[in-house]
């Protein structure tokens, strides 16, 4: 029964990265595209852009992470 239950989880913990990794892009990436006007009206670089945009990831996660485990159970 241990290999059953390895495949499950196997099966599961690579559902829910793959879940956690496209639900997280697409709420990043609308969350970036609304802060994007914050660094073009100051005239910032490409590098403030992108250092503003990956503070956002940690404030997300925890949002998305049940919705991931939704899927990942659910499949």
């Amino acid at each position: 029964m241990k290999v059953v239950e390895r495949y499950i989880m196997r099966r599961a913990s690579t559902v829910f990265l793959a879940a956690l990794t496209w639900t997280l892009a697409i709420v990043w990436t609308t969350q970036v595209l609304a802060k994007i006007d914050l660094v073009t009206d100051s005239g910032q670089s490409a590098l403030t852009f992108f250092e503003v945009a990956a503070l956002i990831i940690p404030s997300i996660i925890p949002i998305v992470v049940p919705f991931a485990l939704v899927v990942a159970v659910a499949q």
